[in-house]
């Protein structure tokens, strides 16, 4: 099978699936992105980055802004090769997929993080750093930049039609050549 960047895997690459939900929310009216975060190292914590969804909400006026995390593979976020039963038991208990609030997420990882230390204290190893709480909030809740695929359309515009891309003179010569085919995704001009 061939992702849709063109590398060859079997379920697709995580960057395509990212694109591919966020671009359906977007469909739907969500204002929906890929947001990525980078973080620098300090003496707790190395660097890193990391890729999510999220979805931010406008439209209560009482609430104000409301922002929603989605991390498509949250489970495996958590997992370790050495845990104990009790820690395995209770990331089983993790959704695959992460859909919620940020504050709900910070719970999530005070919880799992301290369950992670107490399992490496009681089997004596050591915590690598990217297991630690700072790294895991990092990953989710550090400032982020995100990049949206398609315009929102706000509840009145629903009805107003996108403007229709325009064609090159190659795509107007090759439609004549082979009118039975529909490449105009190749050759389109925006």
């Amino acid at each position: 099978m061939e992702c849709g960047c063109g590398k060859t895997m079997a379920g697709g690459c995580r960057s395509c699936l990212l694109r591919e939900v966020s671009g359906r929310l977007c469909k739907d009216g969500h204002n929906s992105a890929i947001c990525k975060s980078k973080w620098r190292s300090s003496p707790d914590i190395p660097s890193g980055e990391h890729a999510f969804l999220d979805v931010v909400d406008n439209s209560s006026l009482k609430k104000g802004e409301v922002r929603v995390i989605i991390e498509l593979n949250f489970r495996a976020e958590f997992e370790m090769a050495r845990a104990g039963d009790q820690y395995n038991n209770l990331v089983q208990k993790l959704p695959e997929v992460f859909v919620g609030k940020v504050e709900r997420l910070q719970s999530l990882i005070k919880i799992l993080c301290s369950a992670a230390k107490k399992c490496m204290k009681e089997k004596k190893m050591h915590m690598g750093p990217w297991r630690k709480q700072k790294y895991m909030q990092a990953k989710w809740l550090s400032p982020c930049k995100r990049t949206t695929l398609t315009p929102v359309l706000a509840v009145g515009d629903s009805a107003r039609l996108r403007p229709k891309p325009k064609e090159s003179m190659l795509t107007v010569d090759l439609l004549e050549m082979m009118p039975n085919r529909h490449c105009m995704t190749a050759v389109q001009v925006v």
